[in-house]
């Protein structure tokens, strides 16, 4: 009897390393939206966020797969367990209520833009009511939406930066916040030289703040995971390879971010 009962207990544990195994070997699903040159849908999947993130678990032996949605849906697969993470996402007060955040990834230099037609001696400011009175675009989900609704700020909403843009160009708006990187790159690729010439960028920074991969606390193992990312980025950052892939994206030494821990 006894042999018996170790018998099953062996076949057992073998089919729960196995389990194991297998579940090791599945790809950890990471959703995102365009956002060159952070994120980005061509080639499966690149821009410096999620090279970085897949370059970190590379380096832990986990393979990482990329799915592409609207931000707002982004958001509901990773409250929902059905995708490890969606990046790249700011940290907040808000957020942090629903869900983990992994060590900072990279910098984000967040502006203003503006119409230089309309406002051809630029605009200062200094606490966002100096822009009360101003139409300013927004998109549902970004992270400033919330400061803009507590100013008191006329908000008009549209899909996407590129309509937020491109209102931006006709003086539809008179101001939006965005990546500068991001915000000049859209310019570049989908807008005539002479409708970008029309839009400058204030000089005052909205704000400088670290990007993260935004963690479900409901995807299986996401805590192991999370601590597999982290150590990944600590290895590329010794390694050189982390500051090596800012460089090939064009950003600059002063995106990259030092290790939570120094």
């Amino acid at each position: 009897m006894n042999k018996m009962l170790q018998r099953c207990w062996c076949f057992l544990a073998a089919i729960c390393c196995c389990a194991s195994f297998c579940m090791a070997g599945e790809p950890v699903l990471i959703v995102s939206s365009d956002y060159e040159p952070y994120t980005s849908s061509r080639n499966n999947g690149s821009g410096v966020v999620l090279e970085l993130i897949k370059q970190a678990f590379a380096e832990m032996h986990r393979d990482v797969t990329f799915q592409f949605y609207p931000w707002v849906r982004c958001e509901t697969m990773v409250g929902a367990g059905e995708a490890f993470g969606a990046a790249p996402y700011f940290k907040n007060e808000e957020r942090l209520k629903k869900y983990d955040f992994s060590d900072p990834i990279v910098y984000s230099s967040n502006r203003f833009f503006f119409n230089k037609e309309k406002f051809p001696k630029g605009f200062s400011w200094h606490t966002l009511k100096d822009f009360r009175g101003y139409r300013v675009g927004g998109i549902r989900g970004y992270w400033y939406i919330p400061d803009f609704e507590q100013a008191g700020l006329t908000i008009d909403y549209v899909s996407d930066d590129q309509a937020n843009l491109r209102k931006l160009v006709f003086a539809r708006i008179d101001f939006l916040v965005l990546d500068e990187f991001v915000g000049q790159k859209i310019l570049r690729e989908n807008f005539s030289a002479a409708e970008a010439a029309k839009i400058g960028v204030l000089e005052r920074p909205e704000s400088f703040i670290k990007f993260h991969l935004m963690i479900s606390r409901k995807y299986p193992d996401h805590a192991e995971l999370a601590a597999e990312l982290n150590q990944g980025l600590r290895i590329m950052k010794k390694k050189g390879s982390y500051q090596a892939i800012l460089q090939r994206y064009g950003l600059p030494s002063h995106f990259a971010v030092d290790d939570p821990d120094k």
